[in-house]
């Protein structure tokens, strides 16, 4: 195989000796018998891939600290593996790119961004081409990241001189006056565009959130929740339509824009399931079909109790309107606001109930469904699909303050056996 070097003009010479048992190549100047300082922080080096016969090197420089304590450059050949018997020539050259990162970030250097290819350049990039695909809401959530706080600070800066801790820093910044949970929404819009810029085989830094340690957060607030007593008493003092619009919340744990989106259409009564294939932007109210996740469009059981709930109120309540909505404002051009259903629907209600209000929104009615499920022992697979979470682990980690009514039984078990059973013989003991 013949050999390959990329990336340095002086070993693509064929008259450039190397030597193959060779892992170190002095580089530097004869000693003059002077000492030198510290030697100043290096350009930025892409380094040679080089392959010959097989044997796939990468070979760069590097600052060497002597005895002395002064500094040495020196030409370093690193042997990464054989091609193709252990890797494919492409795994080499990723560690080759991978090992120059490495060596780079050692030495302080920096490479300079190319042209139209600046941390601005791959967000535009993220905003045609990922962006779209995003719930309205999450879309406004990262555009207001970028322009107030990523922007200003690396518009004009390379993607891949965002590594781990010049995003420390960043972060440490924000923590001033951000929550935690803030500063990390933030450093997740910026690890999505640097993840497409990877995919557009642009150079982008390797860091990640863990890597990033930030340290414990603030302790997890539990969601406010609707208990099943709860919803009982909220669903039988709604008057129409909010009695049936609450009641569809619970029986389906719907997100709020998927409620207000709703038209006849998503009802099927024979095969009694409610279909959820679209979104309503409360900010607009326009309807879209881009929601949360791909798991989040899908048919939903529709309960007995549900579906008397949905006959009553299209017999005697319901509005036509020329779009089909279920669920629609006063005037029938646009569904209903979901701020209006909180302010006039729901909180007067609760106020009435002594239920407290305080952060309470249609979501109660969703995080109290998944609170009953878990502690009526139902399977996780089947809280997850109801909920419509594209993992687990997120059902896992926002109903976490429900106790599965398993888990509390057995450690009960557990204590009348191991304490129990010695109270008993101590109170029998003092009887006697």
């Amino acid at each position: 195989m013949s050999s390959l070097a990329i990336g340095c003009p002086e070993i693509n010479s064929p008259d450039t000796p190397v030597d193959s048992n060779a892992t170190v190549l002095d580089a530097t100047p004869r000693d003059t018998g002077e000492k030198r300082g510290p030697v100043p922080k290096r350009r930025f080096q892409k380094g040679c891939f080089w392959l010959k016969k097989g044997m796939a090197y990468s070979i760069y420089y590097e600052d060497s600290k002597q005895p002395d304590g002064t500094l040495k450059t020196r030409r370093v050949r690193h042997f990464i593996g054989r091609v193709p018997d252990e890797m494919s020539e492409r795994a080499a050259r990723q560690e080759h790119t991978r090992i120059m990162q490495d060596v780079n970030q050692q030495r302080g250097s920096v490479a300079p961004a190319a042209k139209g290819c600046t941390f601005k350049d791959v967000a535009d990039l993220w905003r045609a081409n990922v962006k779209p695909h995003l719930s309205p809401s999450t879309q406004r959530q990262r555009e207001s990241h970028l322009r107030t706080h990523i922007l200003p600070k690396f518009a004009n800066e390379a993607p891949h001189t965002l590594d781990a801790p010049t995003l420390r820093d960043f972060a440490t910044g924000l923590r001033k006056v951000l929550s935690r949970k803030s500063v990390v929404q933030i450093l997740i819009t910026i690890f999505g565009i640097l993840a497409h810029a990877e995919e557009k085989k642009i150079l982008v830094s390797e860091v990640s959130l863990k890597a990033l340690k930030l340290g414990k957060g603030e302790g997890n607030r539990t969601a406010p929740f609707f208990t099943h007593a709860q919803v009982t008493q909220i669903i039988a003092a709604a008057k129409e339509p909010y009695h049936t619009l609450f009641a569809v919340a619970w029986f389906t744990g719907a997100r709020s824009g998927e409620l207000m989106a709703l038209k006849i259409k998503d009802l099927d009564f024979e095969r009694r399931v409610i279909h959820f294939d679209e979104t309503c932007d409360d900010n607009n109210r326009e309807i879209r079909d881009v929601l949360k996740t791909e798991e989040s469009t899908a048919s939903l059981p529709m309960p007995s109790a549900l579906k008397d709930v949905l006959w009553n109120y299209l017999k005697y309540h319901w509005k036509a309107n020329d779009k089909g909505f279920l669920f629609p404002n006063p005037n029938g051009t646009k569904p209903r606001r979901r701020d209006n259903v909180v302010r006039y629907g729901l909180k007067p209600i609760l106020k009435r109930l002594g239920i407290p209000s305080k952060d309470v929104g249609l979501h109660a009615f969703r995080h109290g469904l998944a609170t009953e499920l878990v502690e009526s022992n139902v399977p996780l697979p089947i809280v997850q699909k109801q909920m419509r979470h594209a993992d687990p682990t997120t059902t896992l980690r926002i109903y976490s303050h429900a106790i599965p009514a398993t888990h509390r039984n057995v450690m009960e078990e557990l204590g009348q056996r191991s304490i129990g059973t010695k109270c008993q013989l101590v109170q029998e003991t003092f009887a006697n």
